[in-house]
C-alpha cells in the first residue's frame, strides 16, 4: 500500500512546483449567511460607506446591471441585475474590468451608442474612458485623458474639484452631453455647453465651451447660504466673490440636474460639504440659461435626506419598474468626528411618479448593504470554534458605531450552524461578551490564540483608546474542543512593545515552536516588524529581530500592513500574508520563516477575465486564514474598511486520495486544523502511520489504535503543514489528511 502514497507525493510536488501558474483562491459568494432569520442575498460583497450609483451593462443579458463606487476605498463593487427577483447579486468578477479611479466615477453613455462610458477624476480634472465592444465582450479604452473647455481665457482645463460630484446630462436638450460643476472654491456653478452636435450633428466629440461666468445666476458659501439675482454675464457682475482678497469659501459640491414639477426645466439638487441636508432649486429660466431664484432646505418633503455631512445624489432605476428612482449617500472620504452609521448609509427613494415629474418616496435605508455583512467600518474577521461543535464559528471585530456611551467598537459572532464541510452562518450577535459596553475602544481586530500556555485558544484582540493600541486577551476556561468560557472581567492586558504605534497591527504566532507566542506587527509606515518572544507564554519579553520581515521596508503605497501566518500552499513550511494599502494581499512562500524566495500576488481565479488576476479590494483591509469548509487547504476572508468580508477559498490542486473502497471498516481522525494533539478513533485494531509532504515519517513506528479507544499522537514540535494520517489493518487502508497550525 506504500507505492500509491509515494505516488501521492510525486503529485504533490508537481503541483507546488506549477502554482506561480495557477490561482491560489477563487472567490466565495455563496456560503450563504442568515441575518435576524433572513437569508443575506450577497453577504460577502464587501459593505459600503460612500456608495455613487451607476448602471450599465456588464454581462450580456440585455438588462442594466450596477456598478457601486466608494469614495472610501476607491473601490468599485459590481452586482448582476436579476429581473425575476428584482434584485442585484454580488458579482465580483466584474470588478477586474474597471480600471483604478478615484474621488468620483459616473457611468453616462456620452456618444449615444447604447453603452454607457465611464467619467471620472484625475488631478487635472475630468478623464473619460469609452466602453467599446468585443464580440459579446467589453473593455474600457481611454477616449480622453484630459476633458477641456473654452472660456475667457480660451481652451483650458474642464476642472472638478476632487471633493465634487458633477452633473453629467444633456442640460440644452439638444442630444450631447453637458457638464455642470461647480468651480474650483466652490462660489457658483459653471455650465460647460457640449458642442458636438452643433458643430458635428452627433454628440460623440467631447468639446465644451463655458456657459457664461456662472450658471443659474446664484452664488453660494456655506449650508443653505445663497445670493440670488446676479448677472452671470459678466465677470465683474459677481463682485466681491471674485475678488482676490475674498476669503475663500468652502469646497465640495455634489450635484444633480433633473426636472422635478414636470415643466421641462433642470431644476438642481443640491449637496453641499457642510450641510447635513439636500437644497432643492427650483429653475425659473431656460434650460440653456437657467435662473434659481429660491431654494428649500428639505428635500424630499416627506422623510427629507438627511446625513450627518455631505449628502449626494444619484438617479437610476434600482426597482425594475422603468422610472428611475433616488439614490442618496455621504460623499465623505472618511467616517469625520466619527458620526456617521455606516452601516446604512446608502438611502432607497422609489419614485412613485414620472421620469419628469417624479414623486419619491422613501423606502429603505441601507440600499444593498442591509442584503450583505456590513458592520459599519474596518471589518477584521477570524474563525474559532466557539460553541465546540466540530465547525469553524466567525468573528468581525468593527471600527465602532455611535451609541448612547460614544463611539465604540464591538464583535459580531456569527455561528456556523451549517457543519465543517458546508458552513453555514448565521449573526448570533452584534456586541459579543457586550465589549461595547465595557471598553471605550475603536477598531477591535480579534485573534484566537493560546496566548497563556495551556493547550486551550484564548480570545485576544487589539484595540485603539486614548492610551493608543492596545492588546487584551481573555482566558478561555474550557478544555480543549470545548465550548468556550470566557469572562470580559478576566481580560488580561498584554505589553506591546514601545514602537508600536496606533494603526499599527498586531499579529500572534508561535515562530519558533517553543511552547509560546512570537510577535509580528504589520505597521502604518508599510514595514513588517518580528519579535521573538524570549520570556513566557505568561511572561512575554518581545525582543525586536527585523523590522522588515520579508524585506518589505518603508513604502507609502503599501502602508497599513496587516497580517496572516499559515501553510497557505502546504508545504510544510509556514507562509507570510499581508495585505495593505495599495488594496491588494501578497503571499510570501518556498522558504524558511524569514527567508521565502517567492511572492505571489496574482491569486484569484476570474471566470469573467478567464484568467488568474491580482484583485484590489479596498483600503484598512485585514485578513484571516482558516479553513473553512474542512478540505483541509486554508481559505481567507478579508475584512474592509466599508465594513464588509471578501471570502475566498483555496483552490491550490492538492489531491489526497481517497479510502480504498469496499472498507467495511470506521476510522476518524481530529481535529483539522490541529494544534497541540491529533486523535484518532476507530471501530477495529489497526495501527497508524503519518507523513509529511515530503514523504518523510513522523513517528518512529507506528502506532497502534485499539477499536472504539482513542489514540493521541503528539504534533506540539511539528512544522506547520499538512500531514497524512495512514490507518491500515488487514481489512484495508483509510487515508486522512490533518492541517496542523
Amino acid at each position: 500500500m506504500r507505492i500509491p502514497l509515494l505516488y501521492l507525493f510525486i503529485l504533490l510536488q508537481v503541483s507546488f512546483r506549477l502554482q506561480a501558474q495557477t490561482p491560489w483562491f477563487r472567490t466565495d459568494t455563496l456560503t450563504p449567511v442568515s441575518y435576524q432569520g433572513k437569508p443575506l442575498l450577497n453577504p460577502w460583497a464587501g459593505g459600503l460607506n460612500a456608495g455613487q450609483f451607476s448602471k450599465m451593462h456588464l454581462n450580456n443579458d440585455g438588462v442594466e446591471d450596477l456598478v457601486v463606487f466608494d469614495r472610501t476605498n476607491n473601490k468599485v463593487t459590481t452586482f448582476l441585475a436579476d429581473p425575476a427577483t428584482k434584485a442585484f447579486r454580488y458579482a465580483p468578477a466584474y470588478e477586474a474590468r474597471f480600471p483604478f479611479v478615484q474621488n468620483w466615477m459616473l457611468l453616462v453613455d456620452y456618444d449615444q451608442d447604447g453603452h454607457k462610458d465611464l467619467f471620472t477624476h484625475t488631478p487635472q480634472g475630468v478623464q473619460v474612458y469609452r466602453q467599446e465592444l468585443n464580440g459579446t465582450s467589453w473593455t474600457w479604452k481611454l477616449a480622453k485623458p484630459l476633458l477641456y473647455s473654452r472660456g475667457f481665457s480660451g481652451r483650458i482645463n474642464l476642472l472638478v474639484s476632487a471633493t465634487d460630484i458633477p452633473a453629467l446630462t444633456d442640460v440644452d436638450d439638444d442630444g450631447d452631453l453637458d457638464i455642470v460643476t461647480f468651480e474650483m472654491l466652490g462660489h457658483y456653478a459653471e455650465m460647460h455647453q457640449n458642442m458636438s452636435m452643433e458643430k458635428y450633428g452627433v454628440p460623440d466629440s467631447l468639446e465644451f465651451i463655458r456657459n457664461g461666468v456662472c450658471w443659474g445666476n446664484f452664488t453660494k458659501e456655506h449650508c443653505n447660504d445663497f445670493q440670488f439675482g446676479l448677472d452671470c454675464g459678466s465677470l465683474e457682475s459677481l463682485g466681491s466673490s471674485t475678488d482676490a482678497t475674498a476669503r475663500v469659501m468652502h469646497s465640495g459640491d455634489a450635484l444633480l440636474l433633473l426636472d422635478l414639477n414636470g415643466d421641462g426645466k433642470k431644476d438642481m439638487l443640491l449637496g453641499h460639504v457642510t450641510c447635513n441636508n439636500i437644497m432643492h432649486l427650483v429653475n425659473q429660466g431656460t434650460n440653456r440659461v437657467a435662473n434659481y431664484t429660491s431654494f428649500s432646505t428639505t428635500f424630499p418633503a416627506k422623510d427629507p435626506i438627511d446625513f450627518t455631512i455631505f449628502p449626494a445624489l444619484y438617479l437610476e432605476d434600482v426597482d425594475f419598474d422603468g422610472v428611475k428612482d433616488l439614490l442618496a449617500a455621504p460623499n465623505v472620504y472618511a467616517n469625520e468626528g466619527n458620526l456617521m452609521d455606516f452601516r446604512a448609509s446608502g438611502w432607497y427613494y422609489h419614485n412613485n411618479g414620472t421620469a419628469t415629474n417624479p414623486d419619491f418616496v422613501l423606502r429603505q435605508k441601507g440600499f444593498l448593504q442591509d442584503q450583505m455583512i456590513d458592520v459599519g467600518e474596518n471589518a477584521a474577521p477570524a474563525f474559532f470554534d466557539v460553541d465546540g461543535d466540530g465547525d469553524l464559528d466567525l468573528f468581525i471585530g468593527t471600527g465602532g458605531v455611535r451609541k448612547g456611551n460614544g463611539f465604540r467598537a464591538s464583535m459580531w459572532y456569527l455561528r456556523n450552524v451549517g457543519t465543517a464541510r458546508e458552513p453555514r452562518y448565521e449573526v448570533a450577535s452584534e456586541d459579543y461578551l457586550s465589549l461595547s459596553e465595557s471598553l471605550q475602544i475603536t477598531n477591535l481586530r480579534p485573534q484566537w490564540a493560546d496566548f497563556n500556555g495551556d493547550g486551550v485558544p484564548d480570545l485576544g484582540f487589539a484595540g485603539v483608546t486614548f492610551k493608543g493600541t492596545e492588546y487584551r486577551y481573555m482566558p478561555n476556561r474550557a478544555s480543549r474542543g470545548a465550548a468556550a468560557q470566557l469572562n470580559a472581567a478576566e481580560a488580561v492586558t498584554l505589553v506591546l512593545p514601545a514602537e508600536v504605534q496606533p494603526g499599527d497591527s498586531p499579529y500572534f504566532y508561535d515562530v519558533d515552536r517553543d511552547g509560546d507566542l512570537d510577535l509580528i506587527v504589520g505597521k502604518t509606515q508599510g514595514n513588517i516588524a518580528y519579535y521573538l518572544n524570549t520570556g513566557t507564554a505568561r511572561q512575554p519579553v518581545f525582543q525586536l529581530q527585523t523590522d522588515e520581515l520579508a524585506n518589505v521596508s518603508f513604502n507609502y503605497r503599501g502602508r497599513f500592513v496587516s497580517i496572516g501566518v499559515e501553510d497557505i500552499n502546504l508545504d510544510g513550511q509556514p507562509d507570510l500574508l499581508t495585505t495593505d494599502q495599495s488594496g491588494t494581499m501578497k503571499i510570501f512562500h518556498s522558504g524558511e520563516w524569514g527567508k521565502w524566495s517567492k511572492h505571489d500576488s496574482l491569486l484569484v481565479e476570474n471566470p469573467v477575465l478567464d484568467r488568474t488576476i491580482q484583485p484590489y479590494l479596498g483600503t484598512y483591509l485585514y485578513p484571516a486564514v482558516a479553513d473553512y469548509n474542512g478540505d483541509g487547504k486554508p481559505d481567507l476572508a478579508i475584512g474592509t474598511n466599508a465594513g464588509g468580508l471578501r471570502l475566498m477559498t483555496n483552490i491550490l490542486p492538492v489531491t489526497i486520495t481517497a479510502p480504498e473502497p469496499g472498507l467495511t471498516w470506521r476510522a476518524e481522525v481530529f481535529p483539522s486544523p490541529a494544534v497541540d494533539y491529533v486523535y484518532i478513533t476507530t471501530d477495529t485494531n489497526a495501527e497508524v502511520e503519518v507523513y509529511n509532504l515530503q514523504g518523510i515519517t513522523m513517528l518512529p513506528k507506528p502506532l497502534p489504535v485499539k477499536a472504539n479507544q482513542e489514540a493521541v499522537v503528539d504534533i506540539q514540535n511539528w512544522v506547520p503543514g499538512l500531514y497524512i494520517f495512514r490507518i491500515s489493518n488487514t481489512r484495508g487502508v483509510v487515508v486522512k489528511k490533518v492541517l496542523v497550525r
